[in-house]
Parts: structure tokens; C-alpha cells; sequence
């Protein structure tokens, strides 16, 4: 007896097997190993039924896939194991693309060049991205990250090097030296790290970053007053992480720990950046709940403004949705109650040539969101600060690729209201 799960049906039990075989079906390019990583099941272990939709999103989340499913023959001899079948449908890995799109969630923003990506490198799930960019904030930027290395010792590592100009952030500054400036950015940066079972990550690296200022009042953009601050990097964090799809999960959670020394090269000079974020999703009644809390922090005699902290930009508060807020600390809170009008489903296109974009996915859910944050400097007393504060509802649209469209109406506590629309998630 074969028994194929599709995404709405569900055991009305729970019954566990214990694993004889594991076949991979339709990896024509992946390696089977990079598969059987995702899975809370191996060979000779204990097979849950209840798991199988949570397996198919672990599996589902590393971005190679538009569909996965499993499912389990019993042995025909009435014993209680079982083989079971993992069969994917490959996306299309290897893009030359242009580039174009708009920084800091800002449609006024725009970007647009060219760039190269290779998201399955050896069918190993090895990532190796070029890309470039003129307009707002141009760059060049290599990457390569290889999330397995030694076989069953479990390490992982990345390289990665790109230049980019940036225009200034800070709005205090600016008002001071009534004129925008830009900051020249040289990064270069290597992280190693090793992965714990399924769900935990321990990293260590070191970076260069090589910023230089333009314009007037350099003493006040960089910390060295010649307006070039030099600066080693030693980072280290851990990662808990046991959300089953990373881009729009349904189940799980994330803690995130991540620490920065920074230690001026030209100037006697250092600082410290910490940042710890939690993301949990729940089930609840027909619908989901979720959360998400994060707070970065800055420790030194001096903070240098390249490395402030802003609401505003990529983060946002809704309710404030286009309002900057900076400091040398940011606290931010967002919670939400998600509830599918149209169900996650998955719809084949059979005209399509390439079978990597047959299968395409396609979702929406209506949202209730509120959202709290603040940013402070060292010197604010940190318990007397008023937060800002934001509520509303909207529709996610869930789309193909992971993929999210956000449209939302949100007040603020002031009681000003706002529509928003928004390429990416709340929880990116």
C-alpha cells in the first residue's frame, strides 16, 4: 500500500515506522546528500507520519525546489517498516539577470544593472553570486558560500568581497552640515562555522571594511579625522533555527545571536555591536500567530554614524511606515495573526518549456498586525523612552519563487493612517 499525502490531507493519526530505505526521486542535479540533510529522518530511524508536510518544508526551504513530497510504502511482510519515497521538482539554478529595484524598500530609489547567479553550484546547494549595480547606492559584490563542507563534520563558509557607495543615512548629520555626503564602502569577509544537527548553527569570522566620507565636517562622519576609518572585524553568533520554510514560514522558531569587535587600524580607537532577534510561529484556531522581537545595541566611547541604527529604511514600523528614526540602539517588535483566504496550493503550468517554472505556488492571507519600536543613543535613559507604536490589517500575497506582496492599512498611535505597499515580508 502506497500512501501519497497532497498539501490538504493529514493523517488522523500519528504513526511511527521505522525507516528501511529513503528513495530520492527528480533530483536530476541535486545530490541526494543535500536532501537528506533537511530530513528529521535516516535510514534505520523512527519515521513519523504526523512530520511529513513538516519534512516536505524543511526541504522546501532551501530554495532549490518549487514542489516536494513524500511519501511511504509499508513492508509487505507487515512488519513495521517502511521505505520512503522524497520526490522534488528542481527550480532553474543558474540565472543571468538584470538587475532592477528600488534600496530601502523606497520606490524613489531606484538601482539597476546586471548580475550572475549559480544557487545549486555542484548540485550541492553551494551559492556563488557577481552583480553590479548604478542608480541609488551603486555596488559591486562577489559572494560564495558552501553551507557543507567536511562531509558528516557538519562546517560551513562563506567569502565575500563588494564595494559600494552609499549616500549618508543619517539625518541628524545632515541637518548639521546642512548637505548630504557619501560614504565609500571596501568590505571583505570570511565566516566559518559549523552546523549542529538540524536546527543549530555556531559561526566565527573576520572581515575588513575600509570606510571612506565625502564632503565637509569629515571628523563627524568617521571616527579618525582624516574621514577614513580602517576597521578589522571579529564577529561570532548562534543560530537556533527550526522554522520549516525560512522565506514565509508556518511553523517554528528562530533565535538569533550575533556579537562584532571592531578595532580601528589608523586611529586607537574600538567598538561592539550585539544583536539578539526571536521570530516563533504558532498555530491558533484557523489561522496562524506569530511574532517577531529583535534588539541590536551599540557598546564604545564613540559610535561612528556609519554604523547607526535606523527605522526608516530596510526596517520599518508600520504606522510610521516612510518616517526615519536613528540612534545607536534599536528595539523592534511585530506581532500577527495570519488567516489563509486562498490556501497555499500549488498549480502546474503543462504549456510551460521549461519544467524548472512548471510548478508554480500561490497563496493569500488576510493579516492583524501591531508593531512597537524605538531607536536611542548611550546617553538617552533607555527605561523613560516612549515607544512608537502601529496597528492595522492587510493581505499578504504569496507568490511564486518566495515571493511576498504585502498591501496594508495601518494606524499609528497618534492616529494617523497609512496604506502601504510592500515587496517584502514583515519578518525578512
Amino acid at each position: 500500500m502506497i500512501n501519497f499525502l497532497s498539501s490538504d490531507e493529514k493523517f488522523d493519526k500519528q504513526d511511527r515506522f521505522i525507516v528501511r530505505r529513503v528513495v530520492f526521486i527528480g533530483n536530476e542535479k541535486t545530490k541526494n546528500e543535500i536532501i537528506a540533510r533537511e530530513l528529521n529522518f535516516s535510514v534505520g530511524s523512527e519515521f513519523d507520519t504526523s512530520k511529513i508536510e513538516y519534512n516536505e518544508n524543511r526541504v522546501y526551504g532551501t530554495g532549490l525546489f518549487n514542489r516536494v513530497k513524500i511519501w511511504f510504502e509499508k513492508d509487505s511482510t507487515g512488519s513495521d517498516s517502511v521505505d520512503v519515497y522524497v520526490w522534488v521538482n528542481e527550480r532553474w539554478y543558474i540565472w543571468l539577470f538584470p538587475i532592477f529595484g528600488w534600496r530601502d524598500r523606497d520606490l524613489k530609489k531606484l538601482y539597476y544593472g546586471a548580475g550572475f547567479l549559480h544557487s545549486n553550484f555542484r548540485g550541492k546547494n553551494e551559492k556563488l553570486i557577481l552583480s553590479f549595480a548604478l542608480g541609488y547606492d551603486p555596488w559591486v559584490w562577489v559572494k560564495y558560500l558552501n553551507p557543507w563542507i567536511l562531509g558528516s563534520k557538519h562546517w560551513f563558509y562563506s567569502i565575500k568581497a563588494y564595494y559600494q557607495r552609499v549616500r549618508s543615512r543619517s539625518r541628524i548629520l545632515v541637518e548639521e552640515s546642512d548637505s548630504f555626503y557619501y560614504e565609500d564602502n571596501f568590505v571583505f569577509n570570511f565566516l566559518f562555522g559549523k552546523r549542529f544537527g538540524l536546527y543549530k548553527k555556531l559561526w566565527a569570522s573576520i572581515g575588513f571594511r575600509n570606510i571612506k566620507v565625502t564632503g565637509d565636517f569629515v571628523g563627524l562622519k568617521t571616527i579618525s579625522q582624516s574621514g577614513n576609518d580602517k576597521v578589522l572585524i571579529f564577529g561570532s553568533g548562534y543560530r537556533y533555527d527550526t522554522r520549516d520554510i525560512p522565506a514565509y514560514p508556518n511553523v517554528g522558531v528562530l533565535f538569533n545571536f550575533a556579537f562584532k569587535f571592531n578595532q580601528l587600524l589608523n586611529h586607537n580607537a574600538s567598538f561592539i555591536q550585539s544583536a539578539v532577534e526571536f521570530q516563533g510561529y504558532q498555530k491558533a484556531w484557523a489561522g496562524l500567530l506569530v511574532g517577531r522581537f529583535f534588539i541590536l545595541n551599540s557598546f564604545g566611547r564613540k559610535i561612528p554614524v556609519y554604523s547607526h541604527y535606523y527605522f526608516g529604511y530596510e526596517e520599518r514600523l508600520r504606522g510610521y511606515f516612510n518616517e526615519i528614526f536613528e540612534g545607536e540602539n534599536i528595539f523592534g517588535g511585530t506581532v500577527e495573526y495570519r488567516f489563509p483566504i486562498v490556501k497555499q496550493r500549488f498549480f502546474k503550468w503543462e504549456k510551460m518549456p521549461l519544467k524548472e517554472f512548471s510548478i508554480l505556488k500561490f497563496g493569500v492571507d488576510f493579516v492583524i498586525f501591531g508593531d512597537i519600536g524605538r531607536t536611542w543613543f548611550n546617553n538617552e535613559k533607555v527605561f523613560k523612552l516612549n515607544y512608537w507604536k502601529g496597528y492595522g490589517v492587510g493581505l499578504n500575497f504569496i507568490l511564486p519563487y518566495d515571493l511576498i506582496l504585502s498591501v496594508e492599512f495601518a494606524k499609528n498611535n497618534t492616529g494617523r493612517g497609512q496604506v502601504i505597499l510592500d515587496f517584502r515580508g514583515s519578518f525578512d
